[in-house]
């Protein structure tokens, strides 16, 4: 009975110790840990000349990043891919009420910024994912022959965007370069400072995780 009491409390004793350590080494590392946590979510390529701009849809934070692009000369043309309007948009409209649509919206920002209607292309197919942005602009990347895109997006969204879009342009010779918005607010390598940065990662994180599983299926997510 003396020797299973004494086993048990250096079992439990070495538990504790373990733990102990394993929270100090945690503690430590934690800003190494959670930086690369933000690098999981956030993957950027080096600038370089190219055909096209394509600006997901989202943040307008996006629009800005593309027309400081366009006019800094990396390529003659912003692309823009449709979104599905808000409801209430729809029912505004319905009833007389005279409210842009979202691509309008868009379209007069990037003109205000310095891009000219003539130097933007519009992809008329609305899409509702990453995944439909990225099948969508490889089929239009594929029928005129583009051979570098710039893909601009928010800096959380880089890396589920690359998977997207590597996913779908597999096949083709096409050369995909993700550039972040600069204006954004989220840091890769700050983004457990608050709350809105933790909401996002988590969030993010879990998206990927759910594109991933589902391209292992073969499906689309």
């Amino acid at each position: 009975m003396i020797r299973r009491a004494r086993g048990c409390l250096l079992a439990a004793t070495a538990v504790l110790v373990a733990v102990t350590v394993g929270g100090v080494v945690v503690y430590v590392l934690r800003v190494p840990l959670l930086v690369g946590v933000g690098a999981i979510v956030y993957d950027t390529d080096p600038l370089d000349s190219a055909d096209a701009i394509v600006v997901l849809s989202g943040g307008d934070d996006r629009l800005l990043e593309a027309a400081d692009l366009f006019r800094s000369g990396y390529a003659p043309v912003i692309v823009l891919t449709r979104q599905p309007e808000p409801s209430i948009v729809e029912e505004l409209q319905a009833r007389g009420v005279g409210v842009a649509d979202a691509l309008e919206v868009r379209l007069g920002y990037l003109e205000a910024l310095g891009v000219p209607r003539s130097a933007t292309t519009v992809l008329q197919q609305v899409v509702a994912s990453t995944h439909e942005e990225a099948t969508l602009v490889a089929e239009w990347a594929k029928s005129r022959g583009v051979e570098r895109i710039i893909i601009v997006t928010t800096g959380f969204h880089t890396a589920r965007a690359r998977l997207a879009f590597g996913r779908s342009f597999q096949s083709q010779p096409t050369v995909l370069l993700l550039r972040a918005s600069r204006v954004s607010e989220f840091d890769p390598v700050a983004w457990w400072h608050d709350r809105q940065g933790v909401r996002t990662v988590l969030i993010e994180l879990q998206k990927q995780f759910y594109y991933r599983v589902m391209y292992w299926l073969g499906r689309s997510p």
